[in-house]
């Protein structure tokens, strides 16, 4: 059985998914997944955390995508992809509250994008996790 942290990954990649395909608000699209998933307290602020903390964010999120990434430009670039990219940068760079290991980010980033993305979307997501990280982590990776 997957893990809470997984499961709550997954709801938030489908979650930012339609966020940047429609016009939904995120407060409903929230609600939606908590209620879908029946997820305890502590899995949906889990969630709420990953989905407001990578939504509100996505302008620096998607600038360090750019950045790490030149050949594809984010407007060019397949949603779930950036939606993991974006999950994943938001946990990496942004999130100081959960502090999860940069290596167990890579890790499930590089796992949904497997499962969700195309063939080549998990080789796109490491190696930009591994630019991002190699450019911009000053914690260490092993944490």
């Amino acid at each position: 059985m997957a893990s809470l942290r997984h499961r709550v990954r997954i709801a938030a990649l489908q979650a930012l998914f339609e966020l940047d395909l429609t016009d939904h608000a995120p407060d409903s699209v929230l609600l939606r997944r908590v209620e879908e998933e029946a997820f305890s307290e502590e899995g949906a602020q889990f969630l709420k955390c990953l989905i407001y903390g990578a939504w509100e964010h996505r302008s620096y999120i998607d600038r360090i995508i750019e950045e790490s990434a030149p050949n594809w430009p984010v407007l060019q670039m397949p949603s779930i992809d950036k939606a993991v990219l974006r999950i994943a940068l938001y946990e990496i760079l942004v999130d100081d509250i959960e502090q999860t290991p940069v290596k167990a980010v890579i890790n499930e980033a590089v796992e949904l994008a497997k499962h969700f993305g195309s063939d080549s979307s998990s080789r796109f997501v490491n190696g930009v996790l591994g630019t991002v990280v190699t450019r911009y982590i000053e914690r260490d990776i092993d944490e």
